[in-house]
């Protein structure tokens, strides 16, 4: 018999983590406030189906304690479910059994009293499984069941169960089990099985099972085989592939310090250790979590931490949908290794025009003194105001680039005339020219708000006149367009010709080529 089998809790008492649930279910009992129909959910593991079988055991019980609000596990009712052998617990699995045809014939048998028990209770497992015609054959029952009849739920994934059957259950949604309680009963189990153990394997068990009684026993009963019961942290590790915890402390510092030889070093050790990658995301960025918090608390800057843990969180989720954690892993590190080369580059840059200035402002003031110029005070200096040139500017269809990046118009109306090219202008009238697809959306509204402009840029009252043509070259999108390309293709030589790529290649003896490098321009 397997640990997990073993020592599945057999009473209220016995469950652990989940005392709110408990809580609530002995007080349904004791009131003898019975309701037809339970949905249990929460994560994997956490004993959604086995508090689900010791509610329909209490329900049946026929010596059930009032005072201590638990079930005798003596009488035929309690026997006969911890035996999996009671007439009137039917347990089915809704995933292999989600069909109406299925579910129809379940509830066939409904209007039938119990054979030996107060309840006739039907444990649905997976519940959230059921196809939709399934759910409406259940929700007929549901509505009007019969006073000995108990659905007893349990799913995952509660938001798929349909809103108008959960408005006729009571829902229980379990939590997560704390790490405390998770090593306190995986002691307790390695206790009674004599198995000896170091307080670093606990550890490891723990983090392993991410909140799940179920993974945390089925993991130690695991370990119990591999180290022949005597476990401990290194065989442990050994085992899952986890690398020591300093090795994340390592890691960050040498990404704060840009030590990039001792990254690739780190990073190629991992992969010949088989690192499990998805503990070491979780451990680097709970890591990141707590020096952000420490950082703030102490009135720093945490800015670069916070991108790191951006960095490494948005790692982790694409690598979900790709399953290729490790070189999400990588690829995070050396984002993080990125940033902070790109970071000092710019600091020094900054720094050297900071120096620079400074010692220009000392030359000029080292000759002031030499020539001993005299300098004018603020009081004697009299400026006068240019005179108003009220002369009307002609719209030079060969600087309609610039001219348009003056006005002031925005929205719809910039929109459009971004796509248009001036054909004519006179002095009196301007006449555009554009694609039929741009050119039918300008309204008199648009044409209105650009005359304005046009009149406050110095150009006069304009008549404006719009021309379909099939083609147009010379628009401000056009010229953008252009600009926005030679940027890219500029940004891709930066970084080809970066020390971080040249780095990379050296070491993994690979090239990138510009067509290999994709750029997301995000101002599309």
């Amino acid at each position: 018999m397997t640990l997990a089998t073993k020592y599945r809790p057999k009473s209220f008492s016995e469950v652990i983590g989940q005392d709110h649930a408990v809580v609530a279910l002995r007080n349904i009992i004791k009131n003898q406030k019975i309701h037809n129909g339970y949905i249990f959910s929460g994560t994997r593991g956490i004993g959604k189906t086995s508090l689900a079988r010791l509610f329909a055991k209490a329900l049946n019980c026929q010596q059930y304690d009032l005072d201590s609000g638990d079930v005798c596990n003596n009488c035929p009712s309690c026997i006969d479910i911890q035996n999996n052998s009671h007439l009137d617990l039917i347990e089915i699995d809704a995933a292999s059994n989600s069909r109406v045809e299925e579910m129809r014939e379940l509830l066939d048998s409904v209007q039938y009293s119990p054979s030996n028990g107060k309840y006739k209770i039907y444990l649905i497992d997976e519940v959230h499984m059921l196809s939709k015609n399934a759910w409406n054959a259940m929700l007929k029952t549901l509505e009007e069941p019969p006073e000995h009849v108990v659905f007893l739920m349990a799913t995952t994934e509660s938001d798929k169960i349909p809103k108008t059957i959960i408005s006729r259950c009571l829902q229980f949604n379990l939590k997560v089990v704390s790490d405390n309680s998770i090593a306190e009963n995986i002691k307790n189990i390695f206790k009674k099985e004599n198995i000896s153990f170091d307080d670093g394997a606990i550890d490891l068990l723990v983090e392993l099972a991410r909140g799940s009684i179920r993974d945390s026993i089925t993991l130690a009963d695991q370990a119990a085989f591999q180290c022949n019961n005597n476990i401990t942290e290194a065989e442990m590790s050994k085992f899952h592939g986890l690398v020591d915890k300093s090795s994340v402390d390592k890691l960050l510092s040498d990404i704060s310090d840009n030590n990039f030889e001792n990254i690739i070093k780190e990073l190629k050790r991992f992969y010949d250790l088989d690192t499990n990658y998805q503990i070491l995301f979780e451990r680097v960025l709970a890591k990141l979590h707590k020096k952000i918090i420490e950082q703030m608390l102490k009135g720093n800057d945490a800015q670069d931490t916070h991108l790191y843990h951006q960095f490494f969180n948005s790692g982790l989720n694409e690598s979900q949908i790709s399953g290729r954690i490790r070189e999400a892993f990588e690829i995070s590190v050396l984002k993080c290794l990125s940033f902070r080369e790109n970071k000092k580059d710019f600091s020094e840059e900054t720094k050297d025009d900071s120096k620079k200035k400074s010692e220009d402002q000392s030359i000029e003031q080292s000759e002031k003194s030499k020539f001993n110029i005299p300098q004018k005070s603020e009081e004697n200096i009299e400026i006068s105001e240019p005179k108003q040139i009220n002369e009307e500017k002609k719209l030079d269809p060969k600087l309609w680039l610039e001219t348009f990046e003056m006005l002031d118009i925005v929205g719809p109306t910039r929109t459009h005339f971004a796509n248009l090219e001036i054909k004519e202008s006179t002095d009196s009238k301007v006449i555009f020219s554009g694609e039929k697809m741009f050119a039918k959306r300008i309204k008199e509204d648009n044409i209105s708000e650009l005359k304005k402009s046009l009149k406050n840029a110095g150009f006069g009252n304009l008549d404006i006149e719009i021309k379909e043509i099939d083609k147009v070259i010379d628009t401000p999108s056009n010229n953008w367009k252009k600009k926005r390309k030679e940027q890219i293709e500029d940004f891709q030589k930066e970084i080809i010709n970066s020390s971080l790529i040249k780095n990379l290649q050296e070491n993994y003896d690979k090239t990138l080529s510009k067509e290999k490098l994709i750029i997301i321009d995000h101002e599309e």
